[in-house]
């Protein structure tokens, strides 16, 4: 069955009523710490941050070569956009680290290998791996971290590193080498593969064909940021655009459903933390 938007916004209305670091070994001074945009106040409301608004204004804070823009903090983690001015020092940061590349390319090094991450890649680095990042492309790079839990910028280590720092369960993956694999689910209306799972966190990469149908996640709030394409998120009281880099947070229980735009495929990475439980997810239509 094809819905409208007006045939979802009226049954979105009815059933409603029925029911994304730091690099340096000195903490950054207060006065480059700037926080990050605050939650609505309706608890019903989806947090949207667009990339180019939020990187217009003043950084969160600036460290060994990046500068970092906080997107969304919760009790148990962060999401961030980056821009890597220069190749930052080799550090291991005491809790896991997860980046996707929005734009640009990277070079990851560790001890014992490189890795070069381009436009949609994810890395996965463990706490104790030492590494670095080097951009190799002309403009600075931009990309997305996501912690869970959060690190505090003053927590890291520059060594001395010995073998237990080396990368063997590092993990760089390049989207199309990725998407070449066998999804996790494969759905008509779209596909994904889970990058990353725990009893604290979920990332998925999503690969959306058409529209998805009505629903809510009673259990947890669901965020994922735009990687390729336009996409529509709309709920009872809001319908908001997606441009590639736009991160949209959808506060538990609140119904909603996405469109495509421009008839070409949407690509998302969604962060979850807690993660949601799909058995749980309520489809209303």
């Amino acid at each position: 069955m094809e819905w409208s938007r007006r045939q979802f916004l009226a049954t979105a209305t009815s059933a409603a009523a029925l029911s994304l670091l730091g690099c340096s070994t000195a903490t950054p001074s207060p006065s480059t710490r700037i926080p990050g945009p605050a939650a609505p106040s309706d608890p019903a409301t989806l947090l949207v941050i667009r990339q180019k608004e939020l990187m217009a204004g003043p950084s969160s804070g600036a460290v060994a070569q990046q500068r970092v823009w906080t997107m969304h903090e919760t009790d148990l983690s962060r999401s961030a956009l980056l821009t890597l001015e220069g190749g930052m020092p080799l550090v291991a940061r005491p809790g896991r680290s997860m980046f996707i590349v929005l734009a640009g390319t990277v070079r990851f090094d560790f001890l014992d290998r490189q890795e070069v991450a381009s436009i949609g890649a994810y890395a996965d680095i463990p706490a104790g791996v030492a590494f670095q990042m080097v951009p190799i492309s002309v403009s600075p790079p931009v990309l997305v971290s996501f912690e869970v839990p959060k690190i505090a910028f003053d927590t890291l280590s520059t060594g001395p590193f010995g073998p237990e720092s080396a990368s063997a369960t590092a993990v760089v993956r390049n989207r199309d080498t990725l998407m070449a694999t066998t999804p996790t689910w494969h759905d008509p209306s779209d596909r994904g593969w889970t990058l990353a799972k725990s009893d604290q966190l979920r990332v998925n990469l999503v690969e959306m064909f058409t529209e998805l149908k009505n629903h809510a996640h009673p259990d947890a709030d669901h965020s994922l940021i735009l990687l390729a394409g336009a996409a529509r998120v709309v709920t009872a009281t809001e319908e908001q655009r997606l441009d590639v880099g736009t991160y949209v947070s959808i506060p538990a229980g609140v119904p909603h459903k996405y469109y495509i735009d421009g008839g070409q495929p949407a690509l998302f990475v969604s962060f979850d933390s807690p993660a949601y439980d799909p058995a749980l997810t309520r489809y209303l239509e």
